[in-house]
Formats: structure tokens, C-alpha cells, sequence
């Protein structure tokens, strides 16, 4: 089973909300009582460049898709 994901559009302004939901019965959610939370801390701009090397590290480190972009020991990086 994948990870629930959410694709996002580079350039683009997000805010996320959070939904608390008070429901007996999975079926009576969509005329159950609900309170959305936003935290203005949390709203962010998408990118797909970075201009600071050390966060483009870190996400090629941690993104099990970028292996092309990974070093390969000899002081150069894959390339595909």
C-alpha cells in the first residue's frame, strides 16, 4: 500500500487545515459536527529549486526517487 500523497504545483501558495470530525458512525460523516483548524505557521510556497546546496542535499538524501542525483563516490554525480 502507498503513502497517502498530495501533488503540488511549484509556485504555488499552500495552507494546510486541519479537520477535527465528531462522528458515531463512518457513515453519518458528511452531516457530522466538524471545527477546521489553520495555523498560519504552516503556510508554505512550493518549489523545485533551491538556491541554498545544503536543503538540495538533504532533500536528494531523503527522497527514495532521486537516486540519479546521488554522488557515486567519485566526486561527480550520477547522471541517468
Amino acid at each position: 500500500m502507498h503513502p497517502p500523497m498530495t501533488i503540488l504545483n511549484s509556485m504555488h501558495k499552500y495552507q494546510p487545515r486541519f479537520h477535527l470530525v465528531r462522528a458515531n458512525d463512518i457513515l453519518k460523516l458528511p452531516y457530522s459536527t466538524f471545527r477546521t483548524y489553520v495555523f498560519k505557521e504552516t503556510e508554505f510556497i512550493a518549489v523545485t529549486a533551491y538556491q541554498n546546496e545544503k536543503i538540495t542535499q538533504l532533500k536528494i538524501d531523503n527522497n527514495p526517487f532521486a537516486k540519479g542525483f546521488r554522488d557515486t563516490g567519485a566526486g561527480k554525480r550520477e547522471k541517468k
